[in-house]
């Protein structure tokens, strides 16, 4: 089974604060699939990318707690500069690596599957 790519656009799913509960409930979950049925890589765009940082706006802990056990499990994670840097806080990527479009378009165009949120 090819893997996919999760795109994360949102510090949530869906709206409010439900939505804060919803993604870190999702990506918590993760955790407790079989390791075929993991993504590839997880990438956060836009104000995703508050997922993998130390921020202010948000609190991520759980989330960035589950990024840090699926990076050992073998998913890739993967932030925007331009995006962390218009947040400010590229110096503050707790998990993943700061990436750019050069190296994130080939990764969704090329990919068998591609889940946005």
């Amino acid at each position: 089974m090819t893997r996919k790519i999760l795109l994360f656009t949102s510090d949530k799913i869906g709206e409010g604060e439900l939505g804060q509960k919803v993604e870190a409930g999702f990506i918590g979950t993760l955790l407790k699939m079989p390791a075929d049925l993991l993504p590839s890589k997880i990438i956060f765009l836009n104000r995703g990318v508050l997922l993998s940082t130390q921020n202010s706006l948000i609190d991520n802990a759980q989330t960035i707690h589950a990024l840090q056990e699926l990076e050992k499990l073998g998913v890739e994670v993967l932030s925007c500069q331009a995006c962390l840097e218009h947040f400010q806080v590229l110096d503050k990527v707790l998990v993943g690596k700061v990436s750019n479009a050069l190296e994130i378009l080939p990764d969704l165009l090329g990919s068998a599957g591609v889940i946005s949120f």
